[in-house]
């Protein structure tokens, strides 16, 4: 188990590099060289008999990604988790979440993944790592054809975000490391005005998805890391194996 965690961080570590590193500028691509780029991509996924695993398409996206960069594989028609498909009336909005439909077969979604969720602030890059493994895995085994709103995923990751600051929050407690615990414990304060939130849920009662979060308030408030702990456990906040070790939450499912 600790080497598939080490592995899963290694790889999204290393496609998060690719993508940072990508050059943005690059020449229109001839018709010969779309279609090699294409056939590049294809020979890495799988067929959609299988669902692809979270490693081989982020694999198929970072090789065509770092060989023309980002700018160069939009103009290729390779960022084909970006389907254009948006809400069309509230409706739509509150049964699928707001923001662009994503495609999670697509080779590129975990890039993709990485880039929507890009503005949440986690403590580290390995936290926010760990956080966007998750979700792609998450979908990676959703049927073909199958769409996920960037709102949703943006939700769900700031909600992992949250969890890994309390987590921080709890350790510096105990150490006494006054500094971070006041920083983890400002940023937590601060995350129910973040848009990632509160274009999606804003009312934090009933059966809203932070319906926790005015618990964790007031745990961090009173400095109980106990009632923080209880005020995340049981929710998908802290899922990601890997966010919460200091709270004991790894092994809350």
């Amino acid at each position: 188990m600790a080497e598939s965690k080490k592995n899963g961080q290694e790889w999204l570590g290393s496609h998060s590099e690719a993508v940072r590193s990508a050059a943005p500028d690059v020449p229109a691509f001839a018709e010969g060289e779309k279609v090699a780029i294409w056939q590049q991509i294809e020979a890495t996924a799988t067929s959609p008999a299988t669902r692809p695993t979270r490693r081989k398409a982020a694999a198929a996206a970072v090789a065509a990604l770092a060989a023309v960069g980002v700018a160069g594989a939009a103009t290729a028609g390779v960022i084909s988790a970006h389907t254009g498909q948006f809400p069309v009336d509230a409706e739509d909005v509150e049964l699928g979440g707001p923001g662009e439909r994503l495609d999670p077969s697509a080779p590129d979604f975990p890039l993709v993944v990485a880039d929507v969720t890009g503005d949440i602030r986690f403590p580290s890059d390995e936290t926010h790592d760990l956080a966007v493994s998750w979700e792609v895995e998450n979908y990676a085994t959703k049927r073909a054809n199958s769409r996920v709103a960037s709102g949703q995923i943006r939700l769900w990751t700031a909600g992992n975000a949250v969890c890994a600051w309390s987590d921080l929050w709890a350790k510096s407690l105990r150490v006494a490391d006054e500094p971070t615990e006041e920083e983890a414990a400002s940023v937590i304060l601060e995350a129910r005005a973040w848009t990632a939130i509160t274009d999606t849920d804003s009312s934090f009662a009933n059966d809203s998805e932070f319906a926790w979060l005015p618990d964790l308030e007031r745990a961090i408030r009173s400095h109980d890391a106990s009632a923080a702990r209880e005020a995340l456990r049981g929710h998908q906040a802290c899922l990601p194996p890997g966010l919460a070790p200091e709270l004991g939450l790894d092994d809350q499912w």
